[in-house]
C-alpha cells in the first residue's frame, strides 16, 4: 500500500495535519480501507489431505502384525526404530491476505514456495533420539551448511549428517537413504 500512495499520491507522507501529525500507512488505516472496500481477512484455501475410508483398520492391521513381529521374535525396544521425512521451509509464508468478502478460493503469494531441506529423523522404540541427516537441493555440500555455522562441529561430533541430494529436489533418494542406514541407524544398532 505504502508503494501505491507513494506513486500516486507521494505528498500525503510530507503533509503536516492541524494536530501537528503526519499521514502513516499504519495496520489501523489499512485494514479500515480495505474493509471500505467490502474486503475480509481471509485464510488461504486448499483442499485438506484425505484419509483412506478404511484408516481404521489398516492402523489396526500394522499395529497387530507389529505386535506379533516383536513378540514372536523377542524384538526389544531399543531395536525398533521409527524414520521419517519432513520438508523443513526456511521461511515460512503468510497464510492470511486481504480478498473481496465471501470469495471461496483464496490465493497468497509465498504458499508454493519450495525453498526448504529435508529433515529426517529417527527414533527408537525406547525412546532414544538419533542423530538427524538433512537433505538439501543441489550437487555438491556447497548446498549444505557452511562448516563455518555456529555449532557445525557440535552437528558433526554428535553424528548429524547434512548432504546434498545430487538430485533435482532436496527429497530422499536411494544414496541418501543408504547414508541414513549405514552412517546412522545402522552404527546405533551396533
Amino acid at each position: 500500500m505504502v508503494a501505491f500512495v507513494e506513486h500516486d499520491a507521494p505528498h500525503l507522507f510530507t503533509q503536516i495535519f492541524p494536530d501537528r501529525s503526519y499521514f502513516r500507512c499504519s495496520e489501523a488505516f489499512v485494514r479500515k480501507y480495505l474493509q471500505t472496500l467490502g474486503w475480509s481477512e481471509r485464510r488461504s484455501t486448499r483442499a485438506a489431505q484425505k484419509l483412506p475410508d478404511n484408516h481404521e483398520q489398516i492402523l489396526s492391521d500394522s499395529f497387530l502384525r507389529q505386535a506379533c513381529i516383536i513378540g514372536d521374535h523377542a524384538i526389544p525396544a531399543p531395536l525398533r526404530a521409527n524414520t521419517d521425512q519432513t520438508q523443513t521451509i526456511y521461511q515460512m509464508g503468510n497464510k492470511t491476505t486481504w480478498n473481496p468478502k465471501g470469495v471461496h478460493q483464496v490465493s497468497t503469494v509465498g504458499m508454493e514456495e519450495k525453498r526448504a531441506f529435508t529433515r529426517v529423523p529417527t527414533i527408537s522404540a525406547s525412546g532414544e533420539l538419533h542423530p538427524m541427516q538433512t537433505i538439501y537441493f543441489g550437487q555438491t555440500t556447497a548446498s549444505c551448511p557452511s562448516k563455518k555455522v555456529v555449532l557445525y562441529d557440535e552437528a558433526q561430533r554428535l553424528g548429524f549428517k547434512f548432504e546434498p541430494s545430487k538430485s533435482g529436489t532436496y527429497w530422499s533418494t536411494q544414496a541418501t537413504m543408504k547414508s541414513l542406514v549405514n552412517d546412522i541407524i545402522a552404527p546405533y544398532f551396533k
